[in-house]
């Protein structure tokens, strides 16, 4: 019976470590709204990335990529100014230092994209 309890509290204290791993935060606590804003402006950024990706690879195939280009540009650009107008009313330390990250790497992003 001690033992089935040990491999219990094992158990948990391990899925509770992976969630925090994976999500970078424990399973009871909720984000904030303005966490919230911030990564729905990554996911964002991630399908811009996505987007550039597949674009570098219809150019690999020769296909004129002039118009494929256009939008994830354009999609960086609303973005940058998304997360410019969001950055001075946020309050909250955590969703601050996520923004802060946020903009390091669009500007990571736009360095590679040259």
């Amino acid at each position: 019976m001690k033992r089935l309890l040990l491999v219990l509290i094992l158990l948990g204290g391990l899925g509770t470590g992976g969630y925090y791993f994976v999500h970078g935060r424990l399973p009871w606590v909720a984000q904030s709204p303005e966490e919230l804003q911030v990564a729905a402006l990554r996911a964002e950024l991630d399908l811009v990335r996505q987007q550039w990706k597949q674009a570098g690879r219809a150019a690999t195939f020769g296909m004129d990529t002039g118009t494929i280009t256009d939008t994830p540009l354009a999609k960086l650009e609303q973005l940058e100014g998304a997360l410019a107008d969001l950055e001075p009313r946020l309050t909250d330390a955590r969703a601050r230092n996520q923004a802060s990250q946020l903009h390091r790497d669009i500007a990571a992003f736009k360095g590679s994209m040259r």
